[in-house]
């Protein structure tokens, strides 16, 4: 993979060949030989891209050239207090909507809507959208005075695309400071109820939501995403605490955050292109979530960084098998999750086919402790770089990176250790698919500068071809590759 701009820190991996000037080769641990190979005739070359000339991962324009993503202004204008609107702090009054809306209507671009500290029941829809309690406006703010000090409170209960708070096309807005729950009182997980979203930031007839900030703000008790980002840019999701979603089934249920582009849109000029997204510094207890972190179909170039996440039903975060190209994932902290920490490809269900993610896509630098995957790469994705992550298996952990179908992937420079006797640092196996879909075998895989330590095993090849292993450190393990496959350039 060519062109990164590799500007960010380095993992321990990197601080181990640094530190310690030691170059171990392969040569000199044991090869054994395993069940034997499977053969190349199942490979699945991926589909052409046909995104334009995007070549680099993470905030980068067009050319290649980093960028920062713009973020709105601070208030201007006026500060407007929900309560002289008729707002009633109290828990359990009387239905604080209306005047929420009252005090948006009476805004312009640069002020500031202001719930004090309190609980706001939020009992009826916008007259404009019957799905929202409030809409958001462009240019007007929306704070409240604290994560846990400010709480809206609805009685949205399950009902078809329903969301606390919605903002489509909108620009320049922040929201920050209250928590967003429900009134849904069944059990977490395995029901369904409340609001299907927290927040819903979307594209009007075409126009992408762009240059929204929200931040600090509490998410739980929802059904299908705490905050969902769908055919926007330059929305940026920074600090939020999500947790306790209603349900975790098939068909988008339990999502933390989602970042979506739309299904058939494949063009990166359109105005509605979701890319340039910011998803940074968030905290997710993930024993109720079925993802934390989700990016969907063909979004490119944002970047999911510093978030910390404690437990997922699935994979925590993951690239969903739609197209999804060139993001970055760094410097996160994903910890006993019961499946991959990160994982790129995913199978779908029986309703939505899914398969392989994009092409470029940089996994680099990040801390993934015990989960069953640290990272997994299937189906048929190609050229992703994972580099620089420190992985540390737990009793119940499978592998530390799994490679199937996963054309021209490159594991550069991370740091594994630990595991039980079924654990392997590095596995790369044959993918047999999902109803025929992105069945293959590894090819093209560079496995260079990664260091195992006191691992219960090191690399194992089971399938493939057209592999080089170039001065890894591996320390107390072995390198199994199976009977008849060649692996070029062992050192």
């Amino acid at each position: 993979m060519k062109g990164f701009v590799r500007n960010s820190r380095r993992g321990p991996a990197h601080s181990w060949w640094v530190a310690l000037g030691l170059v171990v080769l392969l040569t000199a641990c044991t090869v054994e030989e395993s069940d034997g190979p499977v053969g190349s005739d199942d490979v699945v070359e991926p589909a052409p891209s046909g995104h334009g000339d995007w070549q680099v991962p993470g905030l980068v324009d067009r050319s290649g050239a980093p960028i920062e993503v713009p973020a709105p202004g601070p208030t201007t204008g006026r500060t407007l207090d929900v309560t002289d609107f008729g707002a009633d702090p109290d828990p359990n009054s009387h239905d604080d909507a209306p005047a929420i809306r009252a005090a948006l209507d009476a805004a312009k671009p640069g002020d500031e809507v202001v719930l004090p500290a309190g609980t706001y029941d939020l009992r009826s829809t916008d007259p404009a959208d019957e799905s929202a309690n409030i809409v958001l406006r462009s240019g007007v703010n929306l704070r409240g005075e604290g994560q846990e000090r400010t709480v809206l409170l609805t009685s949205l209960d399950g009902e078809d695309d329903s969301r606390v708070i919605r903002g489509s096309g909108v620009h320049d807005v922040i929201v920050a400071d209250f928590t967003i729950t429900s009134r849904h009182k069944g059990p977490l997980g395995d029901a369904t109820g409340g609001p299907m979203y927290g927040i819903y930031l979307g594209a009007n007839e075409g126009q992408a939501s762009s240059r929204v900030l929200v931040k600090n703000l509490g998410i739980r008790r929802f059904e299908r995403h705490g905050i969902s980002v769908k055919a926007s840019r330059e929305v940026t999701l920074s600090g939020n605490y999500i947790s306790e979603a209603t349900a975790v089934g098939p068909g988008g249920q339990g999502y933390g955050i989602a970042i979506e582009g739309s299904a058939d849109q494949h063009d990166p000029d359109a105005t509605n292109d979701s890319r340039h997204n910011l998803v940074i510094g968030n905290t997710f207890d993930g024993r109720h979530l079925r993802h934390a972190i989700l990016l969907q179909f063909p979004t490119h170039n944002n970047l999911v960084a510093e978030n910390t996440i404690v437990g997922s039903l699935l994979d925590a975060i993951d690239l969903h098998g739609e197209g999804e190209y060139l993001n970055e994932i760094r410097d996160n902290t994903v910890i006993g999750g019961q499946q991959a920490g990160i994982a790129l490809g995913n199978p779908g269900g029986s309703k939505n086919k899914h398969d392989a993610s994009g092409r470029g896509n940089w996994v680099h630098s990040n801390d993934l402790i015990g989960n069953r995957q640290g990272v997994l790469v299937i189906l048929g994705t190609p050229d992703t770089l994972i580099e620089d992550n420190w992985i540390n298996a737990g009793e119940d952990s499978k592998a530390g990176i799994e490679v199937r179908n996963a054309p021209g992937t490159e594991l550069h420079g991370n740091y594994i250790t630990g595991g039980t006797d079924g654990f392997w640092a590095i596995r790369l196996s044959e993918d047999r698919g999902t109803d025929g879909r992105g069945t293959g075998i590894p090819s093209g895989i560079r496995i260079e500068y990664n260091v195992i330590r006191q691992a219960a095993n090191g690399i194992r090849i089971d399938a493939g071809e057209d592999f080089s292993v170039v001065e890894n450190v591996i320390d107390g393990a072995e390198l199994r590759v199976a009977d008849g496959i060649e692996v070029s350039h062992i050192r």
